[in-house]
């Protein structure tokens, strides 16, 4: 049966309506969803290291349960949620939801996924449904150390009640929505059929170019009817198809400079290691002192590919959009004091003066300890490479009280660097003297790391360099709010 025009534009209607509302449910349940589980993760982590830290300090016995059932009760309130203290081989110590003696009743945790987690890798994260509570669970787990010495689990567990009732309420929202775009377009179709037609075809020559990759095209409609919106809504589409596009070639491009670079970086160690091998395997071996001078050619170029590989890594965890480190108050003046304690010896073999500045005695500020204490070591480690004998290091950081804001700064009084290097001191692999950087046994990789790092912590980095008189690193970091 052929249909006429009206039926038609009434069917692509009903179809335009249902695609969009599908993609629109799609997208919106996938970033509602994952957005509010990360955000309840996030604060049953923090909660849970809180938790974890007094379990720790009331140093009690796995020989004495009722305590450890008090203190899964008391700590219960805090957190909001249930409260389970597991032995490192899986029984329970302490349940906060638990009455009386049974405790004795509950079976052994090491099955479950966010315990098994924790013994891997250190933390354990799972989201499942609850059979006696017929509710989605998020349970959060970490370890802590007993007053005995060996190692507990402590797990923190909450309903996942608001995700599932705004995923209701969405459905609720989307089902109206549906049954008004449904009602407009029963009482519009008709009426404007004919008008439509002409946009129609204009809207449909559009869609067969952009399919067929013509995504600089546009259908620039006019009025504000629907095929008007919806011509808008695919010129839309289409500058958000040309934008993801250019995202992956830009995407494309890194990888393949990333493969590329560090294919290249481990050639060269890798060509070393195949060549000292081979030679001891033609009867070098068999000299002591040939011997020992290959093996120690192998362990150099296995130490400088094991620290590349170690570098990437820690590049991987730290790239990525909106990616954020949990911080926490941290002695800015400690942790400096200790890396330059650290770098001092170092120093004094290259007969380099490392010196601390004048500068509050007392600074706490919001970081990653760890990764605080990598972007300190990556900028001394740089600037003690690059120094000549007899050249400066000063470390010393400011505070602006004001803009609640710490900015530390690393400088020497090296022979500096010239200007065009600057805005690619931070890429990966990017080095000034290529040659010097690999015999001083550089990965390429150390400045790249401490600007993610430093980003991950909502701070900013920055260089300054002047030929002949020496270079100076700042980074940023937020004041913490006084206890």
């Amino acid at each position: 049966m052929k249909l006429g025009i009206r039926t038609k534009l009434f069917l692509l209607s009903l179809s335009l309506i249902a695609l969009t509302l599908g993609i629109t449910y799609g997208y919106l349940r996938r970033t509602l969803d994952a957005n509010m589980t990360t955000r309840i993760e996030q604060e049953l982590a923090e909660k849970l290291r809180l938790i974890a830290h007094t379990a720790e300090q009331t140093r009690l016995s796995a020989a004495e349960p009722r305590p450890w059932q008090e203190l899964a009760r008391a700590m219960s309130p805090l957190a909001a949620g249930r409260v389970t203290l597991v032995r490192e081989d899986g029984m329970p110590l302490g349940d906060s939801d638990v009455e009386g003696d049974g405790l004795s009743f509950l079976p052994n945790h090491l099955s479950r996924p966010e315990i098994a987690d924790v013994q891997q890798h250190g933390y354990g994260q799972s989201t499942r449904q609850s059979t006696t509570l017929r509710q989605r669970m998020m349970y959060v787990a970490m370890p802590f150390r007993q007053a005995d010495g060996r190692k507990g689990v402590v797990r923190l567990a909450m309903p996942l009640t608001a995700v599932d009732r705004a995923m209701s309420q969405l459905h609720v929202v989307l089902f109206l929505a549906a049954v008004l775009g449904l009602g407009v377009a029963v009482l519009m179709s008709s009426a404007a059929a004919h008008l439509a037609a002409r946009s129609l075809h204009k809207l449909t020559d559009t869609a067969h170019k952009m399919a067929q990759g013509d995504l600089g095209t546009r259908a620039r409609p006019e009025g504000q009817d629907e095929l008007a919106v919806l011509g808008r809504d695919l010129d839309s589409l289409a500058d958000s198809l040309s934008r993801a596009l250019s995202e992956l070639r830009r995407m494309e491009s890194m990888r393949r400079d990333f493969v590329a670079n560090a294919s290249h970086e481990l050639r060269t160690p890798l060509a070393t290691l195949l060549s000292a091998v081979e030679t001891l395997r033609s009867g070098a071996q068999n000299d002591p002192g040939a011997s020992q001078t290959f093996l120690d050619i192998i362990y150099r170029q296995a130490d400088r590919m094991q620290a590349l590989v170690s570098d990437l890594l820690d590049l991987s965890k730290l790239e990525g959009k909106d990616r954020r480190l949990p911080l926490f108050p941290v002695s800015l003046p400690d942790v400096i004091k200790a890396q330059v304690a650290q770098f001092s010896p170092r120093a004094e073999e290259r007969k380099l003066r490392l010196n601390l500045s004048p500068s509050p005695s007392h600074c706490l500020v919001l970081a990653d300890r760890l990764r605080l204490e990598q972007v300190l070591a990556n900028l001394l480690d740089n600037a003690i490479k690059y120094c000549p004998a007899g050249s400066e290091v000063m470390v010393s950081w400011t505070v602006d009280a004001l803009a609640r804001m710490v900015t530390v700064a690393v400088a020497d009084t090296g022979a500096g660097i010239e200007a065009a290097h600057l805005p690619r001191l931070f890429e990966r692999f990017y080095r000034v003297d290529t040659g010097r950087s690999r015999a001083l046994g550089g990965t390429g990789l150390g400045l790249s790391i401490v600007k993610h790092a430093v980003e991950a912590m909502n701070g900013h980095v920055f260089v300054e360099s002047t030929v002949g008189q020496g270079t100076t690193f700042r980074f940023t970091l937020r004041l913490a709010d006084a206890e």
